[in-house]
């Protein structure tokens, strides 16, 4: 993929995900990266984080501590189900990676490979999402064209929100009250 064609499927991954109520911070340098998101984490009073995802994110532990509370880093622990639900449940935040950025619909796919992917980034009311690596495809029907057939994913395009009852939107009911992408 040309890096203008590149450049003009993140403007418009950006453009749907923030329409959505998405937050997206913009990192030029990999190695601002733990910055960051010490920095988001710090203004936005976050405190006890769970750690999932690829190695990247995982490598965020040693950066991490020290400075906030690590209730479980899935990189580096195995728990049963109820410990590992009641960890993330206690968090401010979940912090995971991401396979693949959507940009016709501002969505975000991750595989489900481990205990703590799908818990990270549904259970805390904040879901950190690490893209600087993720690849980013035009619509759905391209990612699918390239995902091996073997993996199951979930598909996140924005904070949680329900129009259920009542008609009433309402944010963080199904999943995180905000979700904020790091990418290039």
């Amino acid at each position: 993929m040309s890096e203008v064609n590149s450049a003009s499927l993140l403007s418009l991954f950006r453009q749907h995900w923030e329409a959505v109520g998405g937050e997206y911070i913009a990192i030029t340098d990999i190695a601002a990266l733990p910055d960051a998101i010490i920095k988001y984490l710090t203004d936005n009073d976050i405190c006890a984080v769970v750690l999932a995802g690829p190695p990247l994110t995982r490598d965020l532990g040693a950066t991490l501590a020290g400075r906030m509370e690590i209730l479980v880093d899935f990189g580096r622990e195995a728990l049963s189900s109820e410990a590992a639900k009641e960890r993330c449940s206690r968090a401010d935040a979940g912090i995971s990676g991401v396979d693949a950025l959507i940009a016709a619909t501002g969505t975000l796919a991750m595989a489900s490979r481990g205990q703590g992917d799908r818990l990270a980034s549904t259970l805390p009311p904040v879901h950190i999402v690490v893209a600087t690596e993720a690849p980013i495809f035009a619509d759905l029907g391209a990612f699918l064209a390239s995902t091996p057939p073997d993996l199951t994913y979930s598909f996140i395009t924005g904070p949680s929100r329900t129009a259920d009852i009542e008609k009433q939107l309402v944010r963080g009911v199904h999943g995180p009250l905000r979700v904020a992408v790091f990418g290039n």
